[in-house]
This record gives structure tokens, sequence and C-alpha cells, in this order.
């Protein structure tokens, strides 16, 4: 029975954090700052399946002291926060509040202390009362409470002495994934500034945020509050070179060995193959090249073994299309007519394309060729080439080889 080394389920497989030693550095010396009462934040932006979740948990690990960081352990308290299409004020609130209570109050003084500087909740719970954009002044007064109750926890739990938690922090650590699902209602980039200000006023910094999400993430921030940007270092995920995959390829492949009492080895050709499809995404590195091992025989991964892998019946493709494809092509496009134009440009794989090639092909109107265009960069799901009006391209071939798979597959 062999072990599988590549995980592509898990965002901290081996490897996952080659070439990415830039973003840990600076990220560690936030953490440091943000210890010495001068946080700020950071913002991590990069495509799917490049690996921000897994520098997240890498991240959450060194603030909660589980791994060194530049040989030093901290000791902050992690909150971890997910957004989505209906993530409002108040559950963000609401979230930290449970995150505190549940990591905090574990005594019964405890317990009482973390009620009276957060029993501003209660009241809105039994109150009623809704916040939201058509009650400006309950949305504000919330906020107000809220901005004054973690004030209060952050000097307690960093206190040395006097009245405070049973457990002394270096600081809270926010993170905040899935940004780019925040709501223009939700006005993200204004709450985290205004949020960073208060606790300023208040004479307690040591709260840092980390932001993650979409490259669309910046601008979510900056259309909420254009200052809002200035808390944050800003951190681009790229894709991965080609000895950097090379490299991380060698790393599970040297955990084959502990795994399975053998070191599982990989022809020349197989692994350029990896390389080509993988296209420098970590995430996608893990599944091509777990299909490719099932398929081996556990002594030696061959350049079949990754074909087969990445394109067979269920095979990588497939998979990492479920995982980040679909939801573009079915549930954010709702017109045949948009699709089509993803169809016509996954003919030319993630090279760039004219508009006029496009029009060649598209069956419908010039003006339904423009709203799908349109509606298809405003989403994301395709890029504009910058200095080069109507060129445009998907983001990966990834992309394009599970649509012509996936074409294949209706048309039968």
């Amino acid at each position: 029975m062999k072990v599988n080394p590549f995980n592509p389920n898990s965002p901290t497989g081996p490897g996952m954090f080659t070439g990415r030693i830039r973003e840990i550095e600076t990220i560690e010396q936030i953490l440091f700052q943000t210890k010495a009462n001068k946080g700020h934040g950071f913002l991590l932006v990069g495509q799917r399946g490049i690996g921000k979740t897994s520098l997240l948990n890498l991240v959450k690990y060194q603030a909660e002291g589980s791994i060194d960081a530049q040989g030093h352990k901290l000791n902050f308290l992690v909150i971890e926060i997910d957004i989505t299409k209906e993530t409002t004020l108040y559950t963000i609130i609401k979230k930290i509040e449970l995150s505190l209570k549940r990591k905090l109050a574990k005594s019964e003084p405890t317990r009482k202390l973390f009620s009276d500087i957060w029993n501003f909740i209660g009241k809105v719970e039994v109150g009623g009362v809704k916040v939201n954009t058509s009650r400006e002044f309950d949305k504000e007064l919330f906020f107000e409470e809220f901005s004054y109750s973690l004030a209060d926890t952050l000097k307690r739990i960093t206190a040395k002495t006097g009245d405070k938690f049973e457990t002394t922090h270096d600081g809270i650590l926010l993170i905040v994934d899935e940004a780019d699902n925040a709501t223009k209602e939700l006005d993200l980039g204004t709450f985290l500034k205004l949020l960073m200000e208060r606790l300023q006023k208040e004479g307690t910094q040591q709260f840092m945020v980390g932001i993650s999400g979409l490259p669309k993430t910046k601008d979510i921030l900056i259309e909420s509050h254009p200052s809002s940007i200035r808390i944050f270092e800003e951190l681009y995920l790229d894709r991965l070179s080609d000895d950097d995959i090379k490299y991380v390829i060698k790393r599970v492949l040297d955990h084959s060995l502990a795994l399975n009492g053998k070191r599982t080895e990989i022809e020349k050709e197989a692994e350029n193959n990896l390389v080509r499809l993988s296209e420098g995404f970590p995430h996608f590195i893990h599944q091509y090249g777990y299909c490719a091992f099932e398929l081996s025989d556990g002594d030696t991964i061959i350049e079949k073994n990754v074909q087969d892998g990445a394109f067979g019946n269920n095979g990588a493709i497939e998979k990492i299309g479920d995982k980040y494809y679909r939801d573009d092509f079915y549930n954010k496009i709702k017109v045949d007519s948009y699709r089509q134009v993803l169809i016509i440009m996954a003919e030319k794989l993630d090279d760039w394309v004219t508009k006029k090639h496009i029009k060649s092909k598209f069956k419908g109107q010039a003006v339904t060729l423009d709203n799908a265009i349109n509606a298809l960069r405003t989403r994301g799901i395709i890029l504009s080439k910058e200095g080069s009006q109507g060129t445009y391209r998907l983001q990966d071939k990834g992309f394009a080889w599970w649509i012509v798979m996936n074409q294949k597959k209706e048309e039968k």
C-alpha cells in the first residue's frame, strides 16, 4: 500500500512556502512591530491556487508561537474570519466577539469580566436592533461600542499587571480571508481604517490585520475608503518560477521516503511536464502530482502517468476545474452568450485574444458581445491587456483546458 506524498487538499503540504521568503519576512516584521505597539496590517493578494491560504496558516502558527518567527516565539491571540456575500458589519463584530470569548473566557471570573466589556452586543440582540445602512446612527453607535470594547480587551490581554485576563498576549492578529467577497454595503475598507484609527487614539496598537483575497480585493478596499490601503503592506503572490516548482517536486518526493520507506523517483520528461502543467501555482503542482502518483507504480513517475493523470477521466484538470473554475463558468455567468466568449478564448489557451477575433467567431449581436466582455472583465474572469484596448485573455491555461474538456463532455 503506497501513501501519496502529494497533498492537494491541504494548504500546508511539502514545499508550499517555496519562493515566498520576501513575503514571510515582511509579515514577520509586521508581527514584531505590532508587538511593540506599532501595529498595522498586510494585504495578501493573488490568483486562486497561488498559496494565499497556506501562507496565512504559516502566519497563524508563527503568531501563536507554534513556529518560531526569526528565532523568536510569539504569543498573539489569533482571530480568523472568512468573508461571504452575506457578511455584514454585525456578523464581523459578532465573529470577533465569539472568537475572543472562546479563547479568553475560560473561568468564571474571566467570563464575567469579558461579559462586562462586551455587554453592548447583548443589548443589541435583546433589543432586536438591526445594524444596516438604512439606520446609520445605529451602525455608527454599534461600531463605537465595538471599538472601545476591543481596545479595552487589548489593554487587558497585553497588560503585565493589574485587572487583566488570565493569560497575557503580545496582541491580537485578525485574519480576514476571502475578502474579495466583501460587498459594497459591508464597507470593509472604512471599517478597518476607522478601527485602526480608534485603537491608535485609545493608545493600544497591538492589533494587526491580515487581509487575503483575489487581486480585486485592493479595489474593493479603495472603493470603500481611498485611504484604507495605507494601513496595509501590499504583498502580491506571483506564480513560482520553474526552478521553484522543481524544488517543490523534490521536497514532496523526499517526503515519500518517510511515508513509504523508499523515495519515489520521477523521469525528467515527467518532471518537465509537471512544471508546464502547474503554471507556477503551488496547489496545481500538488494536484497534478497527486493524480500522476496514483497512476504510477510508486517507484517512478513516468511521463504517461503525468499526462493521463492530468487529462484522464476524473483527472487533475477536472478536479482543479471543479474547485476553481466551475463557479466562474456557471454560477457567475447566467447568460450562454457570455460563456460563448470564454469558449472562443479557450481555443487560444491563455494567449492574448483581440475583440476582433472573438467577434469573427461569436454568434450573436455586437451589443451582446460588448455586454459579455464587460461583464467578464468586471467579474475578474478575463483580464484586459494594459495599454492595448480590446485585447483580453483567460487567467491561466488550466481554465482553458477545463473549458475545452467540459465542452467535449457536454457535446457527448
